[in-house]
């Protein structure tokens, strides 16, 4: 329903855009200017009576006034109707932080079970002699689970 109301206003403003242009242009500040000498001389002096002009600026007034409330309305409406847009900065300051997901394990096939991963063992500081540093142990770096079988 409320579109059928904005868009009956865009008829409406459009309407009273028209009528504006042709009040002023009816009106003639000289006998010999205006849209009512293209019409045959006096045609507003004979509708609008001899205060033509009163009438005239009144109407001017009227409509202009018309025009300005419906297109501030129109505004207002055209505005509230569309969807609210988040900017990327409002985005990320509201947005919650998502913890990582870790992948499911594999049902079918058991875990391998992994081999301990040694630790390079660090020499106690020397007290008052040197003394020779040990190796450090060798390490062998932890074998990956074998891959689930394909169905």
């Amino acid at each position: 329903m409320s579109d059928f109301l904005l868009y009956a206003s865009v008829v409406a403003l459009f309407l009273v855009c028209i009528l504006v242009v042709l009040v002023i242009l009816m009106q003639r500040p000289s006998a010999n200017a205006g849209m009512g000498s293209a019409l045959g001389g006096g045609a507003a002096e004979t509708v609008f009576g001899g205060e033509s002009a009163n009438v005239l600026s009144k109407m001017t007034t009227t409509l202009t006034v018309i025009l300005f409330i419906l297109s501030f309305g129109l505004y207002l409406g055209f505005v509230a109707r569309e969807k609210p847009v988040t900017k990327a900065l409002d985005a990320k300051a509201t947005a919650p932080i998502a913890a990582p997901v870790a992948p499911a394990p594999a049902a079918t096939a058991p875990a391998a079970p992994k081999a301990p991963v040694a630790t390079p063992t660090t020499p106690a500081p020397a007290a008052a002699k040197p003394q020779s540093t040990p190796a450090p142990a060798a390490t062998t770096p932890a074998k990956p689970a074998a891959p689930a079988p394909a169905k």
